[in-house]
């Protein structure tokens, strides 16, 4: 990395079939063609309580909203504490699939105080970028069509709930000062990833 460049954390957010996982991929590929040192990772961790949280998802266990989402937001401190912050510190970017704003959407869909979340979230640590990406339900359909087992955020009635969930979500974090970034995700996959390396570049050194 240059002399004096800041590293920086970026986080890829969307409803299932977005391709959160396949554009940070492409951003982090990108930003080591550009000589970077970069940390890929993801949310729910590989941490112990990340495991709880996947295991969730995939209907492995049942909790209740506001239990799942203190479980996401404990195995978040988990994953800065043991990924992203040593990361960070030892020059790295850091590109995440999915941070706060996930769990702001998914559990604030199924009742959960977004602010409640949200603050207790409050030490955690703020993204210089977080990039949601709007890709319309019956794309994303589409996308999701050849998976064989849909996850316990896959179904119908939620996802109509989710896009409102995710807008809502987004303004709250933006009241908080948090950057976030909408981008058509519809867009050939390398434009998206052109747009979201200039605005890394834009932001303030």
């Amino acid at each position: 990395m240059p002399s004096g460049e800041q590293p920086r954390f970026v986080v890829l957010e969307g409803l299932d079939g977005a391709g959160t996982t396949t554009q940070a991929a492409l951003v982090a590929g990108a930003l080591q063609a550009r000589g970077r040192s970069v940390c890929l990772t993801a949310e729910p961790s590989d941490g112990p309580l990340g495991r709880v949280a996947r295991a969730h998802v995939r209907h492995e266990v049942g909790l209740d909203p506001a239990t799942a989402a203190l479980t996401f937001v404990a195995d978040r401190a988990d994953h800065l504490t043991r990924t992203v912050r040593p990361a960070l510190h030892g020059g790295r970017y850091v590109v995440c699939d999915r941070y706060v704003l996930s769990t702001l959407a998914y559990q604030g869909a199924e009742g959960v105080d977004r602010v409640w979340v949200l603050d207790a979230s409050g030490p955690l640590l703020v993204p210089d970028l977080t990039v949601f990406l709007d890709v319309p339900a019956a794309e994303r359909r589409r996308r999701l069509a050849s998976r064989t087992q849909p996850d316990r955020y896959e179904r119908d009635e939620l996802q109509l709930r989710l896009r409102t969930s995710y807008a809502e979500s987004i303004d709250l974090l933006r009241s908080r000062g948090h950057a976030v970034l909408e981008i058509d995700g519809t867009q050939q996959a390398p434009a998206i990833c052109a747009r979201i390396l200039a605005e890394l570049d834009a932001l303030p050194r």
